[in-house]
């Protein structure tokens, strides 16, 4: 009867040092520490579960990642359950270097195709 909310998780600290983005307690991840160097989150469920034990194919969830901007800090690859992955970016690149300031939103839509694959469709903005 009411809107749809989504879990935030809220890190004190910098992607690069805490990378498992664990879906089962948030969608929408935000780090306070301003990022300096490259990080690869991995996506998974919890320490307990994979995303793929969770996500049945034909599935699709979407991650946010927010972190403190800062012209070297940047995440061009992502993991899923410690596995690299091929993201298809928005504007046909992968990012090559942080916003100057404020805040750098990641947003990954990932569907797990019939193969048992994934299809990811990741985007970047900078929000100063």
């Amino acid at each position: 009867t009411g809107g749809m909310l989504e879990g935030v998780r809220l890190v004190a600290g910098k992607l690069s040092d805490n990378t498992n983005i664990d879906v089962g307690d948030a969608n929408i991840w935000f780090f306070s520490t301003q990022e300096t160097t490259t990080s690869t989150p991995n996506i998974r469920w919890d320490s307990t579960y994979s995303l793929a034990s969770k996500v049945i194919r034909g599935e699709a969830i979407t991650v946010t990642i927010i972190t403190t901007a800062a012209a070297g800090g940047y995440s061009a690859n992502m993991n899923i359950d410690g596995a690299g992955q091929t993201e298809e970016w928005n504007g046909g690149s992968a990012p090559s270097a942080g916003g100057d300031g404020g805040y750098d939103v990641y947003t990954h839509t990932i569907y797990r195709k019939v193969d048992g694959n994934y299809l990811v469709l990741s985007n970047v903005s900078n929000f100063a």
